[in-house]
């Protein structure tokens, strides 16, 4: 998913359901529209929470972003998905990693 960052990509497909390898033509027509409303969901919470601190990042008044703290696939390599209890995997892709769960995605 262009555009949105690996931290915001892994956690949308999750949302949705989606394997981040689909191909986007592959979605039907329902599916491209969940996967839309989760970004824009994942985005929005994100944004409540002060986004998300990983290393650094701070926000203007000094404070981490607590986004972290819902994380449901993002650097969770190998730990329980905390939906299905399977171990969450990562993907390499161009130097970038996408983290997902093969049992609760499709």
């Amino acid at each position: 998913m262009a555009g949105v960052g690996n931290i915001y990509a892994s956690e949308s497909l999750f949302a949705a359901n989606v394997l981040p390898n689909r191909a986007a033509r592959t979605l039907n027509e329902e599916e491209s529209v969940l996967v839309a409303n989760s970004i824009k969901e994942v985005l929005l919470r994100s944004i409540r929470q002060g986004g998300t601190t990983l290393r650094n990042f701070l926000q203007s008044d000094g404070k981490p972003g607590y986004f972290i703290n819902e994380l449901q696939v993002y650097g969770r390599n190998g730990q329980p998905c905390k939906v299905c209890g399977m171990p969450v995997q990562i993907a390499k892709h161009r130097k970038r990693s996408t983290f997902f769960c093969s049992s609760c995605q499709h």
